[in-house]
């Protein structure tokens, strides 16, 4: 009789251990989940901040820098449109943006490639040279830099900072697309040149709709570092017509007082060109990141 009744009560702990279990699991992935929501909340609540703070005016702001605005006013938008600065900057940092973006990309997918596919003698010295780019500091060579701009005359003028941006943005890009390449079978290159294919060819209609997706994340970093570059602009630039638009939101600061509100606007009109680009490339970048964790 004891061993019948006994059978029943294990019965009973080992069903009700499932469920325990069950619970344990279910807090701990509500935990989880809370935590990623207060951290999204980080991540999500500045550029909100920034966006609503640009709609207040100076002297709400000073008294609440967390409270909605209470008349919500365009004046800051207004007056950052009415003067010929911020078109001006958006026109060189676009300039410059897209013009060392174009040739970070085509310079590394074509370096990169032959890195990845080829062997020839210092192949490993050329590219230990490009990813000792990588853990260079660029403030350690902004001396060295601007004397070397300034002894061939090159301080000042539309294409000044398109060289060190292509040059410090190049490393970059060939280590994501030559890790891209060689994932790639290689057999798809030799059947290319079964039937016939040129080297040219090769790149343009077999290798580069396949490395679509690292091009474009290459691409959006390159122009996410371009784009909000400030150091080598200030040192090399000092010509108002020249300037770019990290140098143009430094305007909103004096000596002694910074126009918060202002700077807010002129940080959200910033934001829209890299919101806009990344909203463009945002498949391919996704794609990107899903064939390297497969390919890992």
């Amino acid at each position: 009789m004891h061993a019948v009744d006994g059978a029943p009560a294990q019965t009973q702990a080992k069903a009700a251990r499932p469920t325990v279990e069950r619970v344990v699991s279910q807090i701990l992935v509500v935990a989880m989940n809370l935590f990623l929501f207060a951290f999204a909340l980080t991540a999500i609540f500045p550029p909100l901040w920034m966006i609503y703070n640009s709609l207040k005016s100076s002297d709400e702001f000073a008294r609440s820098i967390l409270a909605l605005p209470s008349q919500p006013s365009l004046y800051n938008y207004r007056e950052i449109f009415s003067t010929t600065q911020v078109y001006v900057a958006l026109f060189n940092s676009l300039f410059n943006s897209v013009i060392a973006t174009f040739g970070i990309v085509v310079l590394g997918f074509i370096i990169g490639y032959f890195l990845a596919r080829y062997r020839f003698r210092g192949r490993n010295l050329l590219y230990g040279f490009f990813l000792f780019g990588l853990l260079v500091p660029i403030y350690g060579l902004m001396v060295p830099v601007f004397i070397q701009f300034k002894s061939i005359g090159m301080l000042n003028n539309r294409f000044t900072l398109l060289m060190p941006y292509i040059a410090f943005g190049l490393s970059q890009a060939i280590f994501l697309i030559e890790g891209y390449v060689r994932s790639i079978p290689p057999e798809i290159e030799e059947a290319a040149y079964v039937d016939g294919a040129s080297l040219p060819a090769l790149l343009m209609r077999v290798v580069f709709p396949i490395c679509r997706p690292i091009i474009a994340t290459a691409a959006l970093l390159a122009f996410l570092a371009t784009w909000n570059e400030f150091a080598f602009a200030l040192i090399l630039l000092s010509d108002d017509a020249l300037k770019t638009i990290p140098l143009w939101l430094n305007t909103f600061q004096g000596e002694r007082t910074v126009n918060y509100t202002g700077l807010m606007a002129a940080l959200t009109v910033a934001s829209i060109p890299v919101i806009l680009v990344y909203l463009f490339f945002r498949e391919k970048i996704i794609q990107g990141f899903v064939a390297g964790s497969l390919k890992g």
